[in-house]
């Protein structure tokens, strides 16, 4: 089963679209979620939801015929941001599919906008700081050499790579 991933990088920011894991269940995509997107940037908590109840819908495009029974339930809408990733835009509140989608490009949707991405709140499940150790961050200055602090060679070290070229001489590898 896929399932899609949210990140949120600080607390109070918006969730913003990461890419999508494969876990049989919930539980282990939320852990898969953890392992593959909350090491590498920032983040505060990441949302998962089954690929299946990500409904999406595009200016122009009909939304169908809303039923309008029952109680309404909160719908998280997902807008293309400035570069084009799925980013949380708001909520709406309806019965069905066709009202949530029909709200959303009401309330969220430019004509020149791609598609919106709706999925009914409770589909969403969360994994937060709280939960567990979020690691890695996007600074990676340790890679450079030149931000080691070196002391110069030992005198054995000198020494050693002294003899190492003489000996290459000798052979005529040098």
């Amino acid at each position: 089963m896929i399932w899609e991933v949210f990140r949120q990088s600080n607390e109070g920011g918006e969730f913003k679209y990461c890419r999508d894991v494969h876990a049989p269940d919930r539980e282990m995509a939320k852990q898969f979620a953890v392992i593959q997107h909350g090491r590498r940037k920032p983040t505060n908590a990441l949302w998962v939801a089954p690929q299946e109840k990500i409904l999406s819908i595009s200016p122009g495009e009909d939304p169908g015929e809303s039923t309008a029974d029952g109680e309404t339930v909160e719908w998280v809408v997902f807008a293309p941001n400035f570069q084009g990733y799925q980013t949380e835009a708001g909520s709406v509140e309806a019965t069905d599919e066709a009202g949530a989608k029909a709200l959303a490009l009401e309330e969220f949707s430019d004509p020149d906008d791609k598609e919106l991405w709706v999925v009914e709140e409770q589909f969403l499940s969360e994994v937060n700081a709280t939960q567990v150790a979020f690691g890695g961050t996007t600074d990676k200055a340790y890679r450079f050499a030149q931000t080691y602090n070196v002391d110069p060679a030992a005198e054995e070290v000198a020494a050693s790579e002294g003899e190492q070229v003489e000996a290459e001489r000798r052979r005529g590898e040098l």
